[in-house]
Parts: C-alpha cells; structure tokens; sequence
C-alpha cells in the first residue's frame, strides 16, 4: 500500500519505547481519531501524517508532547527475518501470540478475537510451522 490509511487498531493509548530512556512508555492521542500509519514507498520516501500526542514514561517519568514513529517505537515488537511484527499494547501481543501458537487452529481462534482485523494480516513469514517456536519465544521474552 502506497498510501496514508486509518487503522482502527491504532486508537487509543499505545505502548512505545521511551524517547528518552528506552523504557515502556504510554503514548495517547490529542484526538480520538484513529492513527494513520506510516507507510514507506518502494523507492524509500515516507508518507507521512499527524501522530502528534502525549508520552508518559513509566520508567523514568518523562512526559512530553511527542510525535510517533509508528511502529518504529512499538514497545511490543519482534524481529524476525528482517520483518517486524508489532502490537499497540500487551493485549494485543497476547492474542498475537495465542494466535501464532495455534498454529492449524488459528482460524477458530481468530474469528472470536477482538484483533480479527490485524490478525488477518500478519505476513505468512510470522505463521509458519518453522518460524513459531523462534518467534514465541521472542514474544514471550516481550511480554515477560
């Protein structure tokens, strides 16, 4: 997709690294409007809109007015194979990990998941029987 898009999964507060520390920080909106996300063209240009907001940081205490890098300060990330996979917040890691460890089950899981929507999404890299253990374990060293 080449273009800004509204993400419903981006409403509300999100759990980011901390500009100035690295912690676990709140980040919220000064609008109840959904997020757009960042999408990054073929040829390297950043389409960009407003994701400006307020960080609290629970680890050093620094509150500020701030502009998101989404999902580039995504507190809940994994890496694997040069992909990201992402979630705003400990619930939604949690049901992404359900979701991953289900493995051929994960169509029944999915449908009666609140993250239906993004768990549709996620790339097949993520899904694979090979790549599950490795990225559970990520995913669990994230959300420990």
């Amino acid at each position: 997709m080449t273009e800004i898009y509204d993400h419903a999964l981006l409403r509300g507060p999100m759990d980011i690294a901390c500009p100035r520390c690295g912690g676990r920080a709140v980040f919220s909106t000064r609008h109840d409007k959904a997020l757009p996300v960042t999408v990054r063209r073929a040829d390297g240009t950043i389409l960009t809109d407003n994701r400006d907001g307020q960080v609290g940081c629970t680890a050093c205490g620094h509150a500020a007015s701030h502009t998101l890098d989404w999902p580039g300060q995504a507190w809940f990330q994994v890496e694997y194979r040069g992909q990201v996979l992402w979630a705003k917040d400990r619930a939604m890691m949690t049901e992404i990990r359900r979701f991953i460890a289900a493995g051929a089950d994960r169509n029944a899981i999915g449908k009666t998941s609140e993250w239906w929507r993004y768990l549709l999404r996620i790339p097949a890299i993520f899904l694979s029987a090979r790549a599950r253990d490795p990225i559970l374990r990520k995913i669990d060293k994230r959300l420990a």
